[in-house]
């Protein structure tokens, strides 16, 4: 019984560092409901709840900086664009 109250202790600790370590590094832009000052009290005061809380509430999505790139050539607006040009010039 031991060995299992200490693996389970080793877990929530793991999962609590990891969860302080991503919510120190995510961005700004990313962090939801509350300032990052707080989602670090509450994973470090709630070593089980917290990193929970953090990983399902805490952070957003990523932004969408850069367009997906299309899928093929005839989705390419820029391509199209230079094909009816080519043809045009025939």
């Amino acid at each position: 019984m031991a060995r299992l109250n200490t693996l389970f202790f080793l877990a929530v600790v793991a999962l609590a560092v990891v969860a302080l370590v991503d919510c120190l590094l995510t961005e700004r832009s990313r962090l939801q409901s509350f300032p990052r000052a707080a989602w670090a009290v509450l994973i470090l005061l709630c070593p089980l709840l917290g990193p929970v809380a953090w990983f399902r509430a805490g952070r957003g999505a990523p932004a969408a900086d850069i367009a997906p790139a299309p899928a093929g050539p005839d989705d390419d607006p820029e391509f199209l664009r230079r094909l009816t040009e080519s043809l045009r010039d025939r």
